[in-house]
């Protein structure tokens, strides 16, 4: 496993994970984790390129989390790939490490499409993260299709909604190549105020 760290400001730290975080591999984590432990006050873990985690994986996350919990600090997971979501799930650890996140964004990819999965409540300030996938995806698979799905998707504001219809308008996506599927009839409603009526036509 290979981990890239970086300093986004004074005060928060980025480790983006690359491949099996198993049980070799748990105690160099357990070494980012704490050489971090003093000099910021939120620790991001992103899961983009994370293949694996192990049960020795997720107990190096569960005692870190306590542990930036107890020092009123925070550590938050991005960006978990479904097959990383699952085992948080089956093994009853997805609430304990994302209950703060009140948003959280999904990619999976397979050979034609990419599904992008929303949880929770998108608010404006959440949009430029699913900007950034959009872009990212436009960037790598240009030709790719996207679907939208929201089937875990409560609330999306006014406001998020527009600014989502201009973050695909930036990245050019158009109408076919992105859609939206398990959409509720109060997303829904809120997609067509906003001129998204088209995502789940």
């Amino acid at each position: 496993m290979i981990i890239e760290q970086a300093k986004t400001d004074k005060s928060t730290a980025v480790l983006t994970l690359n491949g099996r975080l198993d049980t070799v591999n748990a105690p160099l984590l357990e070494r980012k984790i704490n050489q971090w432990s003093d000099e910021i006050t939120e620790l991001i873990l992103d899961f983009s390129q994370l293949e694996y985690i192990s049960s020795m994986g997720l107990r190096v996350l569960l005692q870190a989390k306590k542990t930036f919990k107890n020092e009123s600090r925070k550590l938050t997971i991005e960006n978990m790939s479904a097959s990383v979501r699952e085992v948080f799930e089956m093994t009853g650890f997805l609430n304990l490490m994302v209950q703060e996140e009140k948003f959280v964004v999904i990619r999976k990819d397979d050979a034609d499409t990419v599904a992008l999965s929303f949880n929770g409540q998108m608010e404006d300030e959440n949009v430029p993260m699913v900007a950034k996938e959009l872009s990212a995806i436009k960037e790598q698979k240009p030709n790719v299709t996207v679907t939208l799905d929201l089937q875990n998707l409560s609330f999306i504001s006014s406001e998020a909604a527009q600014q989502l219809k201009q973050a695909m308008s930036d990245a050019a996506w158009e109408q076919g190549t992105i859609t939206a599927q398990n959409v509720s009839v109060d997303i829904q409603a809120a997609l067509k105020e906003a001129g998204l009526g088209w995502l789940v036509s």
